[in-house]
């Protein structure tokens, strides 16, 4: 019996060496499927603290392709729990995209469009019931579609974005709907991946660095020194008394702080916390706030936006849970009028939003869809800025998007 058990065992460990090795072949093959190929060692910043630039950079693509935590945990996310118990009950699959991921997941190529045929919208728009639930679009078929203008569209099972173009007080205005499945697509690049950096980029080369579906400048934080801007859950700045706030919070909401609402920095430390605010946005007035659009005495002083001048315009707002309108105004073609801006305001309330919050205006209005400008940039010229606001895919297209 002793001399069996001896023999025995060589075969064991023989077995179990085998089966490692196996092991460790697939690793390798599931690897090199999911690693994207140009990377390269570097660490990912912990999530809540400020991202740190990359040495000689002035963009993202880089440090963005770096990120195998960030893509690692959204891969965890969204493909192992859903696929997890599969076979025995049925898990809704849960999309998101993890905080500290320096990009989101590449849009699949295929599920863009772009067409003059309203029906053809109306088709993708159906297609996307289980993401609209019971909301209904402010897009519909029967909108009077600025003459010679084309409907872009997105969607897959996380997002549907449609953007186009009307003619209103013969103005052009551009608006882009969006519905997510998680707060945590709707997300805020910062130039250089920096916060106070002096670098300056266009807003489609942000859009296209970060894989936005589509993108809206944002307060161009950098060239004014007022205003409550928080990143990556940090307070970098309190100087509120002379703007209105909009703060998006992981669930992705946009709340509001009237100007001189939070005084000190612990107020907006708490207002943080409790609110579970990711980043602020500090620019405005507060167009629209609890469905009502807000009179234009309201913010007769603001002292910044040009409001009570003809401009150019662009703006956020939110229609529902997880529901949101972007917008700009500008002159294109032969609508050649720019706005005040109430007369703005008034055109995003007219489309349903709950809340809105006018963003920085003039040459800066710019509203990216596909990684391209859709709107008439004034002069027909991207300005450079510090900052975007931008809506993304959680769904992993396979194209580099995981670890």
């Amino acid at each position: 019996m002793r001399q069996k058990q001896k023999d025995t065992l060589p075969s064991f460990y023989r077995i179990l060496g085998a089966v490692l090795f196996v092991l460790c072949l697939l690793l390798l093959v599931w690897v090199a499927g999911h690693v994207h190929p140009d990377f390269a060692t570097a660490s990912s910043p912990a999530p809540g603290a400020p991202v740190t630039a990359s040495s000689g950079t002035s963009s993202a693509p880089r440090a963005a392709e770096l990120d195998l935590v960030g893509r690692f945990e959204q891969y965890v996310n969204n493909d192992v729990h859903a696929h997890a118990l599969e076979d025995l009950t049925y898990i809704e699959r849960r999309y998101s995209i993890p905080e500290s991921a320096l990009i989101a997941p590449k849009p699949d190529p295929g599920r863009f469009g772009e067409t003059s045929d309203p029906a053809v919208v109306q088709a993708v728009v159906e297609s996307a019931a289980a993401l609209l639930g019971d909301q209904t679009l402010a897009w519909n078929p029967d909108i009077a579609f600025m003459p010679g203008s084309t409907i872009k569209y997105y969607c897959d099972e996380t997002i549907l974005a449609i953007a186009w173009k009307e003619a209103l007080g013969n103005s052009a205005v551009s608006f882009g709907e969006i519905k997510v499945a998680d707060g945590s697509q709707i997300r805020r690049y910062i130039a250089n991946n920096s916060y106070g950096s002096d670098v300056q980029l266009y807003a489609s080369d942000m859009a296209r660095d970060v894989n936005a579906v589509i993108a809206l400048n944002g307060d161009f934080y950098a060239f004014r020194k007022i205003g409550v801007t928080v990143h990556a859950r940090q307070l970098y700045r309190n100087a509120g008394k002379t703007l209105d706030t909009c703060f998006v919070t992981a669930g992705g909401d946009l709340i509001f702080s009237h100007r001189g609402e939070l005084d000190s920095d612990e107020s907006v430390r708490r207002f943080i916390e409790e609110n579970d605010v990711v980043f602020s946005l500090s620019f405005g007035p507060i167009l629209v706030e609890n469905g009502q659009l807000k009179s234009a005495d309201s913010y007769s002083s603001y002292p910044i936006g040009e409001i009570n001048n003809i401009y150019s315009r662009s703006g956020i707002g939110q229609l529902g849970k997880l529901h949101y309108l972007i917008a700009t105004l500008g002159e294109q073609g032969p609508y050649n009028t720019r706005a005040q801006l109430y007369t703005f305001a008034s055109y995003m309330a007219a489309k349903g939003c709950e809340s809105a919050y006018a963003l920085d205006g003039g040459q800066t209005a710019t509203m990216i869809f596909n990684g391209t400008t859709f709107n008439r940039v004034d002069w027909d010229s991207e300005r450079t800025m510090s900052d975007i606001v931008y809506f993304a895919t959680a769904k992993d297209s396979g194209e580099g998007a995981r670890p």
